[in-house]
């Protein structure tokens, strides 16, 4: 992987890596941390090359009032209650260096996303949201990331049953997500379309609708320990029914991420931030 490629992906993992655990101490305002990463990933939903990448990264974790970046990630809260929550909140979508793919040969590289956008969460069955079930919905503008800046390539819908379990004894926590999918055709177009000039024998020009864009699962768990956090984190994506389904570029109806990260908090303010 080229170091260009490495930056940006470096880059968002400072997002995607703020989600980190909470303890019960009085929590600072501000930490600052290095971590590493290795995942296992698809290229692309959809294709059935795979690839394993290591990566160092930056992370913060900030606890205002308004502004939080904490293990849900990036957010700005607009309403919170026990019950109900309103927030803006981003978030990565991490492709594989598709340069060598097979199916993508002479076409464009894919360039990883971010994702930003308002979520509203209704609290099913727990104290608050740090457990039991939650239905979160979030609605997201998408922009690829690369050295020439961000460029938007359409918007998502991705509703998800999240449960929490509460720390263990032996610190650990966990989390399932079971979701859809639903993306504009814009946002579809980037991964599944073939124009014209990309076309070849086996691969025919396509141009995909906007429509459902699968279903998936994630179990994450997370663990603090002192100034030093893990994570480790497991999904699973199925696309059989989805209206890109007859992509020449898709080659499988399912796709595995897996990812183990290990970080270092080197400092901390002396100020306490908002649980």
């Amino acid at each position: 992987m080229s170091f260009v490629a490495v930056l940006k992906k470096g880059l968002l993992l400072v997002l995607l890596c703020c989600a980190t655990a909470v303890y019960s101490e009085p929590l600072p305002k501000l930490e600052l941390g290095v971590g590493a990463a290795v995942q296992h990933l698809g290229d692309y939903r959809g294709s059935s090359e795979e690839q394993t990448q290591g990566l160092p990264f930056p992370f913060l974790i900030y606890r205002g009032e308004r502004l939080r970046a904490d293990r849900d990630g990036i957010r700005g809260r607009l309403f919170h209650s026990r019950s109900v929550e309103l927030n803006v909140s981003g978030e990565t979508a991490l492709n594989g260096d598709s340069e060598d793919n097979k199916k993508r040969e002479g076409m464009p590289e894919l360039d990883s996303a971010l994702e930003f956008g308002p979520s509203l969460n209704i609290n099913l069955s727990g104290y608050d949201f740090h457990e039991g079930w939650s239905l979160r919905m979030p609605v997201r503008a998408v922009f690829t990331v690369s050295t020439s800046g961000f460029e938007p390539i359409g918007y998502n819908f991705n509703p998800k049953l999240t449960y929490r379990w509460r720390e263990t004894s032996s610190g650990w926590k966990a989390k399932f997500d079971l979701g859809a999918l639903w993306a504009t055709e814009k946002y579809h177009a980037y991964y599944y379309d073939v124009a014209e000039q990309f076309a070849t024998e086996g691969r025919p020009v396509y141009s995909a609708d906007g429509g459902f864009s699968g279903t998936y699962f994630k179990l994450s768990l997370k663990k603090r320990s002192g100034r030093f956090w893990y994570a480790w984190a497991l999904r699973y994506d199925n696309i059989g029914d989805t209206v890109f389904a007859d992509s020449p570029l898709v080659e499988t109806d399912h796709y595995y991420s897996t990812s183990i990260a290990v970080g270092w908090m080197f400092w901390r303010s002396e100020t306490a931030g908002r649980r």
